[in-house]
């Protein structure tokens, strides 16, 4: 009996140091397995869902993943994505700030994560390129500078470590396109925090990203936003409308069930004068209450009908500045209002809007500034001027000039004379009419080049943009340093920035 205990002991204990030893071994895999990153089909749908407005859909899908792997990074990745947009499209800064700790749990389970998984640091950099851009939404700068220096960091060491993981270069590409803009006096303090950036080269990036062929469905999932990172930068840095309308249009024909695709075709299609494909992709978009609440839509869609003079666009500002939470595009909204009612001569609501414009809003946006200047001013308004001003920029080219031509012969003071030389320019040039669109920019710049409006900067600007066209570095060069040593007040960073782009192209 006594043996029989003594082997049974022997046997145990040679079990048990047998598992412990198994276990200690096994430990390390267990961990690594929890930490790694797992793209399932579910989690994938949830991207998807999230990544077209239906956010409490995909956060739903979310939280049933997380009841079998609450720390799994790869959840922790794609929730952000809802943070970001939830919180980008809603201006609600305390809801930003509140949930500041969740975002820090997030970035800790991904900071956690295998080390050996390209998605480790791509992760944690993806994550922080979406807080710095809340952060300078909430005019936050200098932890907005730090999030993007750390993932500007994180996004070269993958690079060493993963050469052919592609979704680096979609980041890093964009990165590096926004850095390369910074104009040439803040370049000291861009280099000093080790950032570097080239147009050129993070287009290329991102391009290369966006043509690339996977097998992976968790990189796989992440080309359209490349797409749409790729179309904005065409058109806002390297100014190639049609390129950039080309691309989407084919991309978001899903619109009707894709609210964020219902934004960037509409986004895209106003800046490329593509009023009417606007306002019927605006007018179709998907309002089920699984999607989220996107009262800025209201606000485009106005823009669209007024750009047309249909004053039906009250209908929507007012929606707008009702319900949206924001303290953004509010002035603007007031000052829209306004001119509804001067088109159709209600002199009273006109002035009622124009004090909402000085009482309502923030002065962040150069809009909003645009609008509170023009709250201010004491001048007979000049109908045909402002009828030729919204038309242009919905496209309506021959009726614009109309109105242009109506406008210099009732023009009065120096600032109505050259803000319609400017924009007669303006359309000359989106007519492809250069020798007219030359003339006119040129006699802008003549008159107004010392002056604080942007009419003279940005007409050197264009005539710039006209000479790249033409393969002409050296005016275009020309101009583009003209730009920058003009004293324009008015959307000053944005004409130097583009003016900076321009020069980088140019070589």
């Amino acid at each position: 009996m006594k043996e029989a205990l003594w082997v049974s002991f022997f046997i145990f204990t040679k079990v048990r140091n047998w598992l412990s030893t198994f276990l200690f071994i096994l430990l390390p895999v267990f961990s690594i397995a929890q930490k790694s990153f797992h793209f399932s089909p579910e989690l994938i749908e949830a991207y998807h869902d999230i990544l077209a407005l239906r956010i409490s859909q995909g956060e739903a899908s979310l939280e049933k993943l997380k009841e079998g792997n609450p720390h799994d990074p790869a959840i922790a990745f794609v929730s952000d994505y809802a943070y970001f947009l939830r919180s980008f499209i809603n201006e609600d800064n305390k809801a930003f700030h509140a949930e500041v700790k969740l975002f820090n749990e997030r970035l800790s389970l991904a900071e956690k994560s295998d080390e050996r998984s390209p998605f480790h640091l791509y992760a944690q950099a993806e994550m922080l390129v979406h807080q710095a851009a809340l952060r300078f939404k909430f005019r936050d700068y200098v932890d907005g500078v730090t999030n993007i220096r750390s993932a500007f960091k994180k996004l070269e060491e993958n690079i060493k470590k993963y050469p052919k993981f592609q979704p680096n270069y979609k980041t890093m590409g964009m990165l590096e396109v926004l850095v390369g803009t910074v104009p040439d006096k803040y370049s000291w303090m861009v280099s000093a925090i080790g950032l570097h950036g080239d147009i050129k080269q993070g287009m290329s990036k991102i391009e290369g990203f966006m043509t690339g062929t996977f097998t992976e469905p968790e990189v796989t999932m992440l080309k359209k936003e490349g797409l749409f990172i790729y179309s904005f930068l065409q058109l806002h840095v390297v100014k190639e409308q049609e390129e950039a309308w080309k691309k989407v249009e084919l991309a978001t024909r899903d619109y009707k069930e894709n609210l964020l695709n219902c934004y960037i075709r509409s986004s895209i299609g106003m800046r490329c004068k593509k009023t009417e494909e606007v306002i019927k992709t605006l007018t179709n978009r998907p309002r089920g209450n699984e999607y989220l609440k996107f009262y800025f839509l209201e606000y485009m869609l106005g823009n669209a009908l007024l750009s047309k003079l249909d004053t039906k666009a009250a209908i929507h500002y007012k929606i707008f500045v009702t319900f949206f939470k924001g303290e953004n595009y509010i002035k603007d909204a007031y000052l829209k209002l306004a001119w509804c009612s001067l088109l159709e001569a209600k002199a009273n609501d006109y002035a009622t809007y124009l004090g909402m414009v000085r009482s309502r809003g923030k002065n962040n946006f150069e809009e909003d500034k645009q609008a509170a200047r023009w709250a201010e001013q004491t001048t007979k308004i000049n109908l045909p001027l402002l009828k030729g001003r919204l038309l242009f920029d919905g496209g309506y080219l021959k009726e614009a000039l109309i109105q242009l031509e109506k406008a210099k012969q009732v023009a009065n003071g120096e600032h109505e004379q050259l803000e319609q030389v400017y924009r007669t320019g303006r359309v000359y040039h989106e007519m492809k009419d250069y020798v007219n669109a030359l003339k006119f920019y040129e006699e802008t710049i003549r008159i107004g080049e010392q002056k604080p409006w942007y009419f003279a900067a940005n007409s050197a600007l264009h005539i710039a943009m006209i000479s790249e066209e033409r393969h002409d570095c050296t005016k275009a060069k020309l101009y583009y340093n003209r730009v920058l040593k003009m004293p324009n007040e008015e959307y000053r960073q944005g004409i130097q920035a583009r003016a900076k782009a321009g020069l980088k192209r140019c070589g």
